[in-house]
C-alpha cells in the first residue's frame, strides 16, 4: 500500500505497474491453458491416453485467466476515474487561484474582473468547462493586442500587394 502522502504520480505508477502485472500474468496463463486444451483435445480424440492428466488444470486455469484479467480491467477504469478526477481537482484549484467563485444565486461558476465585470463560467457541475473558459477570459486581453497587430499587418501586407495584370487597351 502507498503511503498516505503519495502524490498522485505514484499512485498512478502503482496502478499501471499492478494493470500490466494482472495483464502479463493471464496472458501467460492463457498460453498454458491453450496447452492444456490442446492435450484434452488429443485425449478426447483417441491420439492419447489420458494418463495423469487433471481436468482441474484447465479449470484453474481459466479461473485464473478471469481472476487477472478482470483485475486489469478493474485496475484501467480506476486509472480512467482517477484521471478524469485529476482534472477536476486541477480546474477547481484553477478556478479558485484567479478568484472564481460558485455562487448559489445565480447557480454556477461566476468569475469578477478587475473592471467589476461579472463572468458566467458555466453550471457547478462542469468545473473543467468553467476552468477553460476562464483561462480564455485570462488570456483574451493578452492575446487580442497581439491579435489585432497581426491582423492589422495581414490587412496591410493585403493593400499594397501589387498587381501582376496587365490591362490591355481595346
Amino acid at each position: 500500500m502507498p503511503p498516505k502522502r503519495a502524490t498522485a504520480a505514484v499512485v498512478g505508477k502503482i496502478l499501471e505497474e499492478r494493470r500490466d502485472l494482472a495483464r502479463d500474468a493471464a496472458l501467460k496463463e492463457i498460453k498454458a491453458l491453450h496447452g492444456d486444451l490442446t492435450t484434452l483435445e488429443s485425449i478426447l480424440s483417441g491420439r492419447r491416453k489420458k494418463g495423469d492428466y487433471s481436468l482441474f488444470d484447465v479449470i484453474h486455469g481459466a479461473f485464473e485467466i478471469f481472476r487477472n484479467a478482470s483485475t486489469s480491467f478493474e485496475t484501467e477504469a480506476l486509472l480512467g476515474t482517477c484521471a478524469q478526477e485529476l482534472e477536476i481537482v486541477k480546474a477547481l484549484e484553477f478556478l479558485q487561484k484567479h478568484g472564481a467563485t460558485e455562487l448559489v444565486k445565480p447557480a454556477g461558476w461566476h468569475w469578477i474582473s478587475p473592471r467589476g465585470e461579472m463572468h458566467f463560467l458555466g453550471k457547478a457541475e462542469e468545473t473543467e468547462k468553467a476552468a477553460e473558459k476562464l483561462a480564455g477570459i485570462l488570456q483574451g486581453g493578452r492575446r487580442s493586442k497581439r491579435q489585432k497587430s497581426a491582423q492589422t499587418e495581414d490587412a496591410a501586407a493585403q493593400t499594397v500587394q501589387p498587381t501582376d495584370t496587365a490591362v490591355e487597351d481595346v
